[in-house]
C-alpha cells in the first residue's frame, strides 16, 4: 500500500528539486572552454590527438582498400570505401575544429592568469573588464548620438576629446594583452578588430566617418567580456536555436558578405549618383537602405534609378551578388532549422552498423569465447582448491583475471587480524590503476566498500554483487569483488577490465565467481593452518 503522507512530502520537495534542476541546466548551457583549469584542457587536447590519430589510421585503411578496390575493378566496394572517406574526414574536420577550439581556450586561460598576475589580483582584473564594457558603451552611445542628431561645434569637440581618451585607453589595454600573450600572433589574428575600432576619429581624415563606423565592431568585445555577455545571451530562452544557427560558417559568411555588400553599395552609391542626380542617395542612411533593398529583391526603380553607367553597373553587381548570398542564406538556415535528413540518415545507417558490430562480437562471445571462459573458470577452480597457502590462492586468482580474462591489472587486498585496513598480498598488471598496498577502511574505493560490508548487521544476508566505477586513466572500469566466507568479510579482489570488456555479462560474473571460490579456499586454508598450529 502506498503512504499518502509520504508522498505528499516528496511531491512538495519536487518544487525544490525543480529549482535546482534549473539551476543544473543554467550551469550546463552557459559552460564554455575556459571556464575549465589548464590541466583539464590539457588532457581534452591529448584525448583529441589520441582520437585523430586513431581516425587518421582509419582514414588511410579507407584509402588503401579504394585504391586496391579500384585497382581490381569492384566498383561498388569502391563506392562504398569512397563514402567511409567523406564520413571520416567530416569526422576529422569536427575534431581537428574541437582541437582549435581546445587550444584558443588555452591560449586564453594562460593569458588571464597572466593578467591577474601583472594586475596583482582576479578582483582588479574583474574591474578592468567592467571599465572596458562602460567605455565601449559610452563610445557607441556617444557615436550613435554624433550620427542621429545634428550638434555644435563645441559638442562635437567635446565628444571627439572623449572618444580619443577612452580609445587610447582601449589601445593601451589591447597592447598590454598583446604583450602578455603567449601567442602574440594567435592574439593579433583573433582580436585585431579590437585595434581598429579603437583607433580615434578626427575629422580632417578623408574617410572619417567609414573609420567612425568601425567602432561598431567593438560590440564583438562584448563576447569575451566573461558572464556580463553571457547572461545578456541566455536571458531569452528561445535564442538557443537562433545562437546555434549562427555557429554555422557559411551562414556566418553569408551574413558578413551581406553586411559588406550593404555598406559598399551604401557608400559607391553615395559617391557615383550624389553629385549628378538630386534625387539621388546623399546620406548613409538613404544609401544602406537603397543598398538593402537592391541587395534583397532586386532594387525598386521608383525609389531610385541609376543613371550613371557605374551606377547601374554597381546596381547590377548588388542584383547578381545579392542573389546569390540570399539564396546561401536562405539554404544554410533551412538546413540548420529542418536539419540535414542525409547527414541524418548516414549517421543512423553508421550508429546501427556499430550496433551490429556490438550484437556480432556477442554472439562472439556467446559461442566460442564463452566456451572458452567457461573452461578458464573451471581451470582456476581446480587450481584455488589445491593451493594451501593465501598467497598462492591469491597468486592463482590474479593469473587468471589477467590471462585468461584480458584484465588490465588483478589484485587481491585481504583484512588484517584488527580488521583496520587491507593488505595487498598480490597484484598483477598496472600498478597505478590499482589500490595501495595498504589500504586504511573508507578510503579509496576498495577501503570504502570493505567498510559498508563491515557495517552490515549480517553479512550473509547480503547479495553480494561486484561494485563497479569508471577507471579513466585506461579508458576502463574498475571492479571490487567482496571476497566473503563463514559470514566474515575477509578482503576484496580488485580487477580492472577494458571499457568494451567490461560491459559483457562474462566478464562481469566470472570475476565475482571466483571471488567466491577464493573466499572458500581462502578460509579453507585458514583453517589447515589453525590445525597445524
Amino acid at each position: 500500500m502506498f503512504n499518502s503522507a509520504e508522498d505528499h512530502r516528496k511531491a512538495k520537495e519536487f518544487d525544490r528539486r525543480r529549482a535546482e534542476v534549473s539551476e543544473i541546466k543554467r550551469r550546463a548551457q552557459q559552460w564554455r572552454l575556459t571556464d575549465c583549469t589548464a590541466e583539464t584542457l590539457e588532457q581534452m587536447r591529448h584525448a583529441l590527438l589520441e582520437e585523430m590519430e586513431q581516425l587518421q589510421a582509419r582514414l588511410q585503411e579507407a584509402d588503401r582498400r579504394f585504391t586496391l578496390y579500384l585497382e581490381n575493378g569492384r566498383p561498388r566496394q569502391a563506392n562504398q570505401s569512397l563514402h567511409a572517406i567523406d564520413r571520416l574526414t567530416v569526422e576529422w574536420e569536427m575534431l581537428n575544429q574541437h582541437l582549435q577550439e581546445i587550444d584558443e581556450a588555452l591560449l586564453e586561460n594562460h593569458l588571464r592568469g597572466r593578467l591577474v598576475t601583472f594586475l596583482g589580483g582576479e578582483k582588479r582584473l574583474n574591474i578592468l573588464d567592467g571599465l572596458i564594457f562602460l567605455a565601449i558603451i559610452v563610445v557607441i552611445t556617444l557615436t550613435l548620438i554624433e550620427l542621429a542628431i545634428p550638434l555644435p561645434q563645441q559638442t562635437i569637440t567635446a565628444i571627439t576629446t572623449t572618444d580619443t581618451l577612452i580609445c587610447l585607453f582601449l589601445i593601451a589595454d589591447f597592447f598590454t594583452r598583446l604583450l602578455l600573450a603567449e601567442d602574440r600572433r594567435w592574439y593579433f589574428r583573433r582580436y585585431w578588430i579590437d585595434l581598429v575600432a579603437s583607433i580615434p576619429f578626427y575629422e580632417f581624415l578623408r574617410f572619417g566617418r567609414l573609420v567612425r563606423l568601425a567602432r561598431f565592431a567593438r560590440l564583438l568585445r562584448l563576447l569575451r567580456l566573461g558572464r556580463a555577455a553571457r547572461v545578456i545571451l541566455f536571458t531569452f530562452r528561445g535564442l538557443n536555436k537562433l545562437s546555434r544557427t549562427f555557429q554555422v560558417n557559411l551562414l556566418k559568411r553569408s551574413v558578413l558578405i551581406a553586411l559588406v555588400l550593404l555598406f559598399f553599395g551604401a557608400l559607391s552609391i553615395i559617391a557615383l549618383e550624389s553629385a549628378q542626380q538630386a534625387d539621388a542617395p546623399h546620406n548613409l542612411a538613404e544609401g544602406i537602405w537603397w543598398s538593402f533593398v537592391t541587395v534583397v529583391t532586386g532594387g525598386f526603380p521608383d525609389l531610385y534609378d541609376p543613371t550613371t553607367p557605374g551606377g547601374r553597373l554597381l546596381t547590377v553587381g548588388l542584383v547578381l551578388l545579392g542573389l546569390t548570398v540570399t539564396g546561401i542564406f536562405t539554404a544554410s538556415l533551412t538546413s540548420v532549422l529542418v536539419e540535414d535528413e542525409s547527414s541524418r540518415i548516414e549517421q543512423s545507417q553508421v550508429a546501427l552498423e556499430a550496433r551490429l558490430g556490438v550484437i556480432n562480437q556477442k554472439l562472439d562471445l556467446l559461442s566460442s569465447e564463452t566456451n572458452e571462459g567457461l573452461i578458464a573458470l573451471e581451470t582456476a577452480s581446480q587450481k584455488l582448491s589445491n593451493k594451501r597457502t593465501r598467497a598462492g590462492i591469491a597468486q592463482v586468482l590474479c593469473e587468471t583475471m589477467m590471462t585468461d580474462f584480458e584484465c588490465v591489472q588483478a589484485s587481491v587486498h585481504l583484512l588484517n587480524n584488527e580488521q583496520g585496513r587491507l593488505t595487498q598480498i598480490a597484484q598483477m598488471g598496472l600498478t597505478y590503476v590499482g589500490p595501495e598496498e595498504r589500504t586504511k577502511l573508507g578510503e579509496g574505493f576498495a577501503g570504502r566498500v570493505v567498510a559498508e560490508l563491515l557495517a552490515q548487521n549480517n553479512v550473509a544476508e547480503v547479495d553480494l554483487e561486484p561494485v563497479t566505477e569508471p577507471c579513466v586513466a585506461v579508458n576502463g572500469i574498475s571492479m571490487i569483488c567482496p571476497l566473503v566466507a563463514a559470514r566474515r568479510v575477509m578482503g576484496v579482489l580488485h580487477v580492472v577490465l577494458p571499457e568494451d570488456l567490461g560491459r559483457y555479462y562474462l566478464y562481469n560474473r566470472v570475476p565475482m565467481t571466483l571471488a567466491h571460490h577464493t573466499a572458500v579456499a581462502l578460509y579453507a586454508a585458514e583453517l589447515a593452518q589453525r590445525a597445524r598450529s
